[in-house]
């Protein structure tokens, strides 16, 4: 195992994760359009369902509002979804990296169980506008400001069933494709913290500096790439052309942070860490024999 392997384990875990916020969208994208048919068989008294029919006795005012119940319910499960992920992140990231910090340095470190409390404060956005509440209610509040409007201006337009549907569906799916990148993002930024925590941790015994690993590709920023590679002190910032940050995903800017698929790696007393099942180099006996993650997490941590 090295941190490679482990940054691909945690990533394959947001893939999955954004497949779940998929599902949740799909079905809550079901509910409503139910809710609109049978606004349509119930309201409708000629060809079309107009605008005039929804207004009689506040019925428009009465759909957006069971409309905008389901969205609060929707982002609160996705609320959930999230910070779960983003812990999952963190913790699998911090005590994964401890893991390969130990067997590298041939000696423990004084890695613990984390409490609620310090995870809390470990994965919070310390930036107030880009904290998770903050973007899934901006997400949440534009989501059911679109679907007011589209459904008003169906209306007004005398559109059909099915046209009204569409406009419901694209409203959605742009809300789930924000959603995903809240998602994506966040996690990113707590993976990444998770390591930063657990080399902080390791310092204390060994030295330890850090190397910025780009995801090199189409997609990737163009100072990201010529970042590639680069080694500077544990508690240096990594610069680009927009700013500078401890870490990828922790630039302290959008134009870098979001989406953002680079990783850090720690080097302990220059070399990259990691656990193979072969004997130490010249004859050495080890300290920290070699054992599977899953065993050295039962007998160090738990």
């Amino acid at each position: 195992m090295d941190q490679n392997q482990i940054d691909k384990f945690l990533d394959e875990m947001i893939d999955a994760a954004e497949l779940d916020i998929e599902v949740v969208f799909a079905l809550r994208l079901k509910d409503i359009i139910h809710q609109v048919a049978g606004m349509y068989t119930k309201n409708q008294t000629g060809k079309v369902l107009t605008y005039a029919d929804m207004t009689k006795y506040n019925k428009l005012t009465k759909e957006l509002a069971l409309i905008s119940e389901k969205i609060h319910d929707l982002f609160s499960l996705l609320y959930g979804q999230v910070d779960a992920l983003m812990q999952t992140q963190y913790l699998e990231n911090y005590f994964r990296s401890a893991y390969l910090y130990e067997f590298e340095a041939q000696q423990k470190m004084g890695y613990g169980a984390i409490n609620e409390t310090v995870l809390a404060t470990a994965i919070a956005n310390p930036i107030p506008g880009l904290t998770l509440d903050a973007l899934l209610e901006a997400n949440r509040n534009d989501t059911i400001r679109r679907i007011n409007i589209e459904i008003t201006q169906g209306l007004i337009a005398g559109e059909d069933y099915s046209k009204m549907a569409k406009r419901i569906e694209s409203t959605l799916n742009f809300s789930t494709v924000k959603a995903k990148r809240v998602a994506r993002t966040e996690a990113h930024r707590c993976q990444v913290q998770g390591r930063i925590d657990s080399a902080n941790q390791a310092a204390k015994y060994v030295d330890m500096t850090k190397m910025w690993d780009s995801t090199l590709d189409r997609k990737t920023r163009e100072w990201h790439q010529k970042l590639d590679g680069k080694v500077v002190g544990k508690d240096e910032d990594f610069v680009t052309d927009k700013g500078k940050g401890p870490a990828p995903g922790k630039m302290n800017n959008a134009a870098d942070d979001i989406n953002c698929r680079c990783t850090v790696l720690f080097l302990v007393d220059g070399r990259k860490p990691s656990v193979r099942r072969e004997r130490l180099e010249d004859g050495k006996t080890a300290i920290i024999p070699y054992t599977t993650y899953e065993d050295w997490y039962k007998r160090r941590i738990k």
